[in-house]
């Protein structure tokens, strides 16, 4: 799994995963991450969060979030 922020004037970012992750979560229908594995997402996410949010709009950088949320995408 690689987590980007794209390039891009709204602070998009994409998480990229591999054929072999792909077939996993078909699999298993979830991702499991060790403790290790988790903290270095979360190092990751903070930071992608921190250059993400100098590039939201007003309204984007309002939206608030609860754990557990179901989040739609596009």
């Amino acid at each position: 799994m690689k987590i980007n922020q794209l390039n891009d004037k709204y602070g998009s970012g994409e998480i990229v995963f591999t054929d072999e992750e792909i077939e996993i979560i078909k699999e298993k229908k979830k991702i499991l991450l060790p403790a290790e594995s988790l903290k270095h997402c979360t190092n990751t996410f903070v930071s992608l969060a921190i250059e993400c949010n100098k590039k939201f709009d007003s309204k984007t950088s309002k939206l608030t979030s609860e754990i557990g949320q179901n989040i739609e995408t596009k």
